[in-house]
């Protein structure tokens, strides 16, 4: 009993990675639930960060503005030590509830986009419940979390091989394009293998729950997909302004 509902598991993970239409059978039919990806998101998260701990707190003085006198770096230094764990314990109720918004967000550019469709489509295509929404994200974010194992791999090794600490290694268009800008930076972060690999799960999920076309199913899925994008590059902002005030 137990192995079979570890296969199953592994199924459902298989097809949130390669097969979202029968993804979304699942999830119709109760088969899917967003509990179990949910723990092993934030499992696998909060294990990784917490193992790159101590290289986060090593990297700390590289990240200080230029122009820190030692006591403020001294103090920087010691906020981080207490303030990172406690932002790694947090991070599941961020996570939970950036995949609340976005399910929301989904379930609304369902109802704008999908009352035109259906007229136009044979009165075919209909919005899914917010729940139904919430498992599709949850599940179609197994692919970021590849995204964070990656990073984290190349985190590893680059350390054990050279010594040097990299937070963020590039696995995208920014292997070849660094801008100096905190902002175009986390734009370019996000043109990866990884982003477009999410955003067409999603968008071959919200097809599949909705009875729509693909073209509708877009329509729904990159005004939220790029709302998400410009909440990085604004946080990114941020803390560039933020950064050189400290420093300032």
């Amino acid at each position: 009993m137990g192995e079979s509902a570890t296969l199953s598991s592994m199924r459902l993970f298989a097809q949130a990675l390669w097969a979202p239409r029968d993804l979304t059978s699942a999830i119709e039919d109760g088969r899917a639930s967003w509990h179990l990806p949910a723990l092993t998101i934030i499992g696998a998260l909060m294990l990784m960060d917490f193992l790159a701990l101590p290289l986060f707190l090593r990297a700390v003085p590289q990240m200080a503005p230029v122009g820190l006198s030692p006591d403020m770096l001294l103090h920087l230094e010691r906020t981080a030590r207490s303030m990172r764990p406690i932002q790694i314990l947090l991070s599941p109720l961020a996570l939970l509830l950036k995949w609340g918004i976005t399910a929301a967000l989904l379930f609304g550019m369902g109802l704008l986009v999908l009352g035109p469709a259906a007229r136009a489509e044979g009165e075919s295509a209909r919005p899914a419940p917010v729940k139904r929404f919430f498992a599709l994200v949850v599940y179609a974010n197994l692919i970021p979390l590849l995204e964070e194992t990656s990073r984290n791999l190349l985190l590893w090794l680059r350390y054990l091989l050279t010594g040097a600490i990299v937070l963020r290694p590039a696995i995208g268009l920014d292997i070849f394009v660094r801008p100096s800008e905190a902002a175009l930076a986390a734009l370019v972060e996000q043109a990866n293998v990884f982003e477009v690999w999410y955003v067409v799960i999603l968008i071959g999920g919200v097809s599949a729950l909705c009875r729509c076309s693909r073209s509708a199913a877009m329509a729904v899925v990159l005004p939220v997909w790029g709302f998400g994008v410009l909440v990085r590059v604004g946080l990114a902002l941020v803390r560039e302004v933020l950064t050189r005030q400290l420093g300032g």
